[in-house]
Formats: structure tokens, C-alpha cells, sequence
């Protein structure tokens, strides 16, 4: 009977034949999701050519392949491999092929961060602060360090980057309370307008307060707020104000709503109607 050309017979041929087979797996669209455990098999010795194609170009755009190499030299600890890759990152001039590469970095950031060492925090923090992507963000969050704040506060000012940046700031908890506080009160380039980004972030920073929670304290600060131009913002003051506030900032809150309510979009009278509701019940509760 003739020996069959399957896996059984994998331990047979050298380890080149082996490589490049798994490698053909790794860059193909049908094979590709099943590939990374046969690169594992072949240990470590398969880290060159992983790095190799890492940090080859492509100018189409395209990433598997990439990330595929980032998932498999993770699995096999060559995180040095990663931060190398990451320290020399350029940004390519094509538009598309920088899209793909910025999949690629961020995929190689979250990997990487499952080394708890402090140049990985440092270079992931370095590169957040040059250029934020999701996957920097994602990975620099996952150390919960508290210099690291003002990095998450600043994203909120990016759309892409706002929902990212918020999960993170909740996962921190009272924690990110001051930078928070902070970045509410700020009034932005100046004191007459302020960008629609940066007012934004002013948005964000008093939606995550909310969750979190503001300490009584901080309430004073934040009250002036009631008065703001923008509605968002001033809705999410008063939220806060009904939980935090006297007796007298109640009146001011309930109406400072009124007046918002005949101009207000359908969404915001609904919350405006749902925070006179929790007025009133304050009220009844007091009487």
C-alpha cells in the first residue's frame, strides 16, 4: 500500500518544507483562519519568517495576513519582535495602504500588551500620545495606569477613537474622576467659541462622570454648568445636579429645563421629561 501525502506524514519532511507549507496556508484567503496552529507547531524556529512578513509592505490595503503573523508570534512570545515593529513604524503616503497598516499596528499593540513590562506600557503610552489608534489605545488602557489618564481624556475628542476612549475611562472608576472633572470645565480655545471636537469631548467626559459617579464635593464646579449654551451639556449637568444638588439647585435645574424643552429635539425632550419626572418624585419624597 502506498503512504498517503497527509499530515501523518509531516514529521518526515524537513522542517523548510513544513514552513513554507505553513506559510502558503498563512497567506491564503481559504486557508488563513486555520493556519496560525500549524505555524505553532513549528515553534520558534518560525519566527523569522513571521517577522518577515509583519513588516513587509502592502499597498493595497489588506491586513489578515498580517494580523495572522501578529496573532502567531504573540502565541509564541516574541513580543521583542512586536516592539521593534512598533518602534520603526512609518506612515506610508497612500491613504489605503496606511488604512491597512494601522490595522496592522493596533492588532500588534493589543498583542504586545499582554507583556506587563514597563517598556511596553512606555511605548504604547509614546505612541498614543503621537498617534492614537484603537488597538494603541486598547492595549495601553489594559495597564490601568494613572499617568496614562489625560491620553484617554484628550481621545474623546476623536470620534473614532471617543467610544474606545470612554470604555476605558469607565474601567479606570473614580480614578478618572479629576481628569474628567477637568476636562468638563475647560472651555475649550477660548472663551468666546469652541471647537465642535473639543466640545465633544466636554460632552463625553460628563456622560462617563455621570456613570461613574461625581463625588459630592466636585459638584459646586460642575453646577455653573446648568448655564452652558449647549444643551447636551447642560442636560448632563443637571442629570447630575438632581442626584448631587440642594433644594435650590433643584429649582435652578427644573428651570433651566424649561427653558430647554420648547427648543429641544424629540430625543432630548424625552430626557428632559424623564428629569422633571425625577424632580418631582425628589419633592414628593421631601414633602
Amino acid at each position: 500500500m502506498m503512504p498517503s501525502d497527509s499530515v501523518t506524514n509531516y514529521p518526515e519532511q524537513t522542517f523548510d518544507a513544513r514552513l513554507s507549507r505553513a506559510l502558503n496556508h498563512l497567506t491564503s484567503f481559504h486557508d488563513g483562519d486555520d493556519s496560525v496552529a500549524e505555524i505553532l507547531a513549528l515553534g520558534t524556529d518560525a519566527i523569522p519568517a513571521l517577522s518577515q512578513i509583519l513588516t513587509q509592505r502592502e499597498p493595497s490595503g489588506l491586513f489578515q495576513v498580517r494580523c495572522r503573523a501578529v496573532e502567531a508570534l504573540a502565541a509564541l512570545k516574541a513580543f521583542s519582535v512586536l516592539g521593534d515593529f512598533l518602534r520603526k513604524r512609518r506612515d506610508a503616503a497612500d491613504p489605503v495602504e496606511r488604512l491597512g497598516d494601522d490595522a496592522v499596528v493596533g492588532a500588534a499593540a493589543r498583542a504586545v500588551a499582554h507583556l506587563r513590562e514597563p517598556w511596553v506600557y512606555n511605548l504604547l503610552a509614546d505612541l498614543a500620545r503621537h498617534r492614537p489608534l484603537q488597538g494603541v489605545l486598547a492595549g495601553l488602557g489594559s495597564f490601568f495606569c494613572a499617568d496614562s489618564l489625560p491620553i484617554f481624556v484628550d481621545a474623546l475628542q476623536e470620534d473614532h477613537l471617543r467610544l474606545t476612549a470612554e470604555a476605558i475611562l469607565r474601567g479606570f472608576g473614580f480614578k478618572a474622576r479629576p481628569a474628567l472633572v477637568t476636562a468638563a470645565l475647560e472651555p475649550g480655545e477660548g472663551t468666546e467659541w469652541e471647537s465642535v471636537s473639543y466640545l465633544r469631548k466636554r460632552r463625553s467626559a460628563l456622560g462617563v462622570l455621570s456613570e461613574i459617579g461625581v463625588p459630592r464635593r466636585d459638584w459646586p464646579r460642575l453646577c455653573p454648568l446648568i448655564d452652558n449654551p449647549d444643551h447636551q451639556v447642560a442636560l448632563l449637568v443637571c442629570e447630575i445636579g438632581i442626584k448631587l444638588g440642594s433644594a435650590t439647585d433643584h429649582v435652578r435645574i427644573a428651570a433651566r429645563l424649561r427653558d430647554l424643552r420648547p427648543s429641544a429635539g424629540w430625543i432630548h425632550r424625552e430626557q428632559i421629561d424623564e428629569l422633571m419626572r425625577s424632580l418631582s418624585s425628589l419633592r414628593i419624597d421631601d414633602d
